[in-house]
């Protein structure tokens, strides 16, 4: 993925969160997104800073968006625990880059994770 295409799909990523909120109906819902979404490295474009220089990280969107398909199919089976489930896979990746700051704070990209303790 060249670097046109990564920044598209970050792009493309926000825009399909927030339309899976809006999707919803749920205000209670709207504003957990919204929270979540807040978390340091946990929007959804949160992984740019860690991951730009990371050439593995580049997969990162794709598996991201395998994730959206399988997070969409669910809701139109009304599989509401495989939807949950999925959705708790998809939210380990804003996991996995906090990890990755945190063991770099001084890398470039990652403003601020200095002030961050790690738990």
């Amino acid at each position: 993925m060249d670097d046109e295409t990564f920044s598209a799909s970050v792009e493309l990523n926000g825009q399909f969160h927030k339309q899976l909120s809006v999707m919803a109906y749920s205000a209670v819902l709207a504003r957990e997104i919204e929270r979540a979404s807040s978390l340091p490295f946990a929007s959804a474009s949160g992984f740019v800073g860690v991951h730009v220089q990371d050439p593995h990280a580049r997969y990162t969107p794709v598996v991201a968006q395998h994730q959206h398909r399988q997070v969409l199919d669910a809701i139109e089976r009304r599989e509401a625990g495989r939807d949950e489930a999925l959705m708790r896979e998809h939210s380990r990746i804003a996991r996995q880059n906090m990890q990755v700051a945190l063991r770099d704070p001084a890398a470039p990209g990652t403003p601020g994770v200095q002030l961050i303790r790690p738990s």
